[in-house]
């Protein structure tokens, strides 16, 4: 896994150049545990060094704001509200928590596959924008970033036909 978050954060790399590129990406491999595949969506985010990552296997799936750390300061586990804005569809607002989820990263990350899958669909037929939000749950500390949906439709579909997810 490490293997592939190095591949997929080349690729995000890439995609921040000047030359138009999807701004979706998703990478899927065979996953020992469920006996079916694991994907990660990744969404690079315009005006940050971070991405929005969704992963999932069958039986999981996640939605992250991901951004590097390099730092060996551990990081508490502190809940955090994620909100993701699709196009003109009200904002979700997802119960998350601040992690570190690598050495090189830390990630704000929520499980609600409910509203994870809401917001696939959305993003599946987005047409100009995402923004992404997070906060302390008392909404203090609070930054936004902003993605373009290129690619967008044909990475929810590589991502949800992997994990058999029903939109």
């Amino acid at each position: 896994m490490t293997n592939n978050l190095i591949k997929i954060s080349l690729i995000a790399a890439s995609l921040l150049s000047p030359i138009a590129h999807a701004q979706w990406i998703t990478n899927t491999e065979d996953d020992l545990f469920s006996g079916g595949k694991k994907a990660m969506m990744l969404g690079s985010l315009t005006s940050s060094t971070g991405a929005i990552i969704f992963d999932c296997t069958k039986e999981k799936l996640t939605a992250a704001y991901v951004e590097e750390d390099k730092s060996s300061d551990e990081v508490p586990n502190l809940p955090m509200d994620l909100i993701i804005k699709v196009d003109e569809n009200a904002a979700t607002k997802l119960d998350a928590s601040l992690s570190r989820r690598n050495a090189q990263s830390v990630q704000i990350k929520s499980d609600d596959s409910e509203k994870i899958t809401q917001l696939l669909k959305q993003l599946q037929g987005a047409k100009s924008k995402v923004l992404v939000g997070m906060q302390t749950k008392d909404g203090g500390n609070q930054s936004s970033f902003s993605a373009n949906v290129s690619g967008s439709t044909a990475a929810v579909n590589n991502f949800t036909k992997a994990c058999e997810i029903t939109l």
